[in-house]
């Protein structure tokens, strides 16, 4: 039953305590025990001071202590000895005014009244009283059970601050995460892209090596055709060297831009040089055939 919640359609307990109904019933309560502590009072031989009856006291001092040590009891006690002695004394109180109340009107009652009927004046005569301390405990529960359900509420609105505190730190733990992540895998990256330029720029260097080499080799063979030019040639000469381009400005500058970009094709070298593109494909060409030994050279 307590982890049951109220209804969607339950109307919040009121923050008010009606004193209006306790202030009712005991002036109520007190017009009917001033009645019965006078008539005590008289009967156990109150005296009358200058003609001013005194049975009156015993209403006031009875039903005030009872009254103030019921809200010292549930209210206003500041430690557990006075709220011990406030309880204690408030019940005996509280008991002698039943009793008394009761006697009282057996007293009272009407010479040859029943039992029945006098247990029910008895009775009739108890329930102002104990009407108004039923009363009484009532207001200071309502009191109490409000302060608890305020309690609980700022319990219940710590306790979602803290829970919203802990999401919004993970939150924000989460996203500091995952910046390291992507840190991590950009620095990864970096570190793989620099590995493969260092990779890439050694390439290029060997291959630039290979070229000068070729070069050289070109060249070599430039200057022992330019010796031959005007010699008689056999017939049966080697073709090929009929087809090598004798420029070598043009061949020095087309290994240079082999060096830096060795995927292009023969047509697209010779213009670059100022050369036919057949002069460029059977540049690349001769250098092919030379390329299985570039320190060698033609015998």
């Amino acid at each position: 039953m307590d982890g049951m919640t109220a209804p969607a359609h339950a109307k919040p307990a009121s923050k008010h305590d009606h004193l209006w109904v306790l202030a009712v019933v005991a002036v109520a309560v007190l017009a009917e025990v001033w009645a019965s502590w006078v008539g005590i009072g008289a009967m156990s031989g109150f005296p009358r001071i200058d003609d001013v009856p005194t049975d009156w006291v015993l209403a006031v001092a009875v039903e005030a202590y009872w009254g103030y040590a019921l809200f010292a009891w549930l209210a206003a006690a500041p430690g557990p000895r006075s709220r011990t002695m406030a309880m204690w004394s408030c019940a005996v109180v509280f008991a002698l005014s039943l009793v008394s109340q009761v006697s009282y009107h057996e007293l009272t009652a009407p010479a040859g009244a029943t039992p029945g009927r006098r247990f029910v004046i008895g009775f009739a005569s108890a329930l102002p009283v104990v009407i108004l301390a039923l009363i009484a405990i009532l207001v200071h529960l309502r009191h109490l059970d409000r302060e608890e359900a305020a309690e609980t509420e700022e319990r219940e609105h710590v306790a979602a601050a803290s829970a919203q505190r802990e999401a919004t730190e993970a939150s924000e733990l989460d996203a500091l995460r995952a910046e390291i992540e992507a840190t991590q895998k950009a620095l990864a990256t970096a570190q793989s892209e620099r590995a493969d330029a260092q990779r890439t720029a050694q390439e290029a260097t060997a291959k630039a090596e290979v070229m000068e080499r070729k070069l050289a080799v070109a060249r070599a063979r430039s200057a022992r055709t330019e010796k031959g030019a005007n010699a008689p040639r056999s017939k049966r000469a080697d073709p090929r060297a009929t087809e090598v381009p004798n420029d070598v400005d043009a061949q020095a500058e087309a290994l240079s831009i082999l060096a830096n970009e060795p995927g292009i094709s023969g047509a697209k070298l010779g213009p670059r040089v100022g050369m036919s593109a057949r002069w460029g494909q059977l540049f690349l060409k001769g250098l092919a055939t030379t390329g299985a030994d570039p320190e060698g050279g033609e015998s």
